[in-house]
């Protein structure tokens, strides 16, 4: 089980984890906690400091649970729920060829790790034009899951991600909001 790692590109604040098989609209959503905002069945929305450019992810698709996360390695760690209808999925852009299956066990429930570091200092700056200029760091954790797992807030540290829970949105939009 190796994590792979690519500078991914973002645009509007955000990158998209998506299913083939959803019909979901990829709509900015910042869920509850501030990161991560799950769209319906195969479509997830994750949040990000830089406005345009690209953000450095890591991804690793596991066959069981991590083991607890290093909270000192973080700003913010979530789990959210996500269900693959295909058992294909993982972030949605030209990138995405570079990682592997985040789906390990095919169709059906994950849980998915989302963690992150960054993201203020990439809120400031707002743009990163090349992987020299990536700030903010995120590392996705699949495995899979029974589901029915509520959303789980692991730790909420950095100020970008307090303000985004601060006034959550009461519904998907189309762009991020000025925060």
């Amino acid at each position: 089980m190796a994590d792979h790692t690519v500078a991914l590109s973002v645009d509007n604040g955000c990158y998209h984890l998506t299913d083939p098989a959803t019909a979901q609209p990829l709509l900015y959503h910042t869920g509850a906690n501030g990161l991560v905002g799950v769209l319906g069945d195969g479509a997830a929305c994750v949040c990000t400091g830089t406005l345009t450019g690209y953000v450095r992810v890591t991804v690793l698709a596991a066959q069981e649970p991590p083991a607890a996360p290093d909270p000192a390695a973080w700003d913010d760690i979530v789990e959210v729920s996500f269900t693959s209808p295909s058992g294909r999925f993982g972030p949605a852009c030209p990138e995405a060829a570079l990682l592997p299956n985040l789906a390990s066990a095919g169709v059906g429930t994950y849980r998915l790790r989302v963690h992150v570091r960054g993201r203020d200092t990439a809120a400031r700056a707002e743009t990163a034009n090349n992987a020299d200029d990536v700030t903010e760091e995120h590392l996705i954790i699949s495995w899979p899951d029974a589901g029915g797992e509520p959303e789980t807030i692991i730790q909420a540290t950095d100020a970008f991600g307090a303000r985004l829970r601060a006034h959550p949105p009461t519904r998907p939009r189309c762009r991020r909001p000025i925060p």
